[in-house]
């Protein structure tokens, strides 16, 4: 078994723990919707990925909220009868972080992302980016 299925062990080990996972939300929570890291939280999944701890590879935490599209209910007049229900999103939320980060950094190339946690309200994506350049 290599060095990362141990690593990755040992980080799952430490999501199952709650008070881990209170550390992680409250780190979070606190942060801009997008937040450009030092390094990854879970290095073993961004190294699946293809991250490389090298110049010209960055990692950015990413706030999406939950929830579906409502379409907004008509207030005037006569209203038709499936005014206002929900809609199931065509795109996923992890392809919304993903277009989120690649909108602020545009000289970068997508090279993948994870789920990192989620609340009752919002879910965590770390999106790893590489410089166009630098490949």
């Amino acid at each position: 078994m290599g060095s990362y299925k141990y690593i990755h062990a040992n980080e799952m080990a430490l999501y199952k723990n709650d008070e881990r996972k209170k550390e992680i939300l409250q780190e979070v929570r606190n942060q801009p919707i997008l937040q450009r890291l030092e390094k990854p939280t879970k290095p073993a999944k961004a190294k699946t990925i293809g991250y490389k701890a090298k110049q010209g590879y960055i990692v950015v935490r990413v706030r999406v909220s939950k929830g579906d599209f409502r379409r907004p209910r008509p207030n005037h007049a006569r209203r038709p009868s499936k005014s206002g229900l929900y809609y199931k999103l065509e795109v996923s939320k992890e392809d919304i972080a993903r277009n989120r980060a690649l909108r602020v950094y545009k000289n970068m190339k997508l090279i993948g992302s994870y789920f990192l946690i989620e609340d009752g309200k919002n879910k965590w994506f770390e999106v790893v980016l590489a410089d166009r350049e630098k490949l």
